[in-house]
């Protein structure tokens, strides 16, 4: 691995993870498909970098620089930015204006970019501001808590607008991020195929391979973040 990584809980509600990286080299890191969306502030040696990033439905290759320093928010499954609508961001990395390298340009306003102490402090400034909302239904429908009032093509139609993928699709994408998860620490294949409910080794295979960009035999070796 040719960066230094960090990662914590949020205080806010919409948030899954909040991570940092000190790149210590170039180089390109593979990122798993995740089906959430992400906020990444760059600080490098020519001045400051934001990118937001809708729900990925597939890898993606993402280029790092030696010296460049990197805060992360990962969202919930099923939050959203409101102010775009959110399933046009599937599979979609968007720069941000930075007009100077302490701010950025977001919904038509300005915000200071935040460090890894100071970064909940931006989140709960949007959630203020109303940037930021969560749906329901996709998080009871993933705990499988549905309504019985709420049909299965309501919770089609809620995958669909939020993250541009089927809730199947979202599962798959869940299970392989826990397999490869599970893998790096050590865990056999086996074992992870049949305790997550995959058919056989190859299915994992296939399904981790596809969506981490990843084999299970190289997961157990990786030494990268999923």
């Amino acid at each position: 691995m040719s960066f230094l990584y960090e990662e914590k809980a949020s205080s806010s509600r919409f948030v899954d993870v909040v991570w940092r990286t000190v790149d210590t080299s170039d180089g390109t890191y593979l990122a798993a498909a995740d089906a959430c969306w992400d906020l990444i502030f760059t600080r490098h040696a020519t001045g400051s970098r934001v990118l937001i990033s809708g729900p990925s439905s597939r890898p993606t290759v993402v280029p790092y620089r030696a010296g460049n320093r990197n805060v992360g928010v990962r969202f919930t499954r099923g939050t959203y930015f409101t102010h775009v609508k959110p399933h046009s961001m599937c599979d979609r990395t968007v720069p941000l204006s930075v007009p100077d390298p302490g701010h950025f340009e977001l919904a038509g306003r300005t915000w200071p970019i935040p460090d890894y102490a100071s970064v909940d402090h931006l989140l709960d400034a949007f959630d203020r501001r109303g940037l930021l909302a969560h749906d329901a239904v996709i998080e009871a429908a993933l705990h499988e808590r549905a309504p019985a009032s709420v049909s299965p093509r309501t919770v089609e139609r809620h995958f669909s607008r939020i993250t541009g993928c089927s809730r199947r699709q979202v599962r798959q994408i869940d299970r392989a991020r826990e397999a490869a998860a599970r893998l790096r620490t050590g865990e056999a294949i086996a074992d992870v195929a049949y305790e997550l409910g995959y058919a056989d080794q190859s299915h994992l295979t296939r399904d981790v391979k596809r969506l981490t960009g990843y084999t299970p035999a190289q997961s157990q070796h990786r030494d990268e973040p999923v």
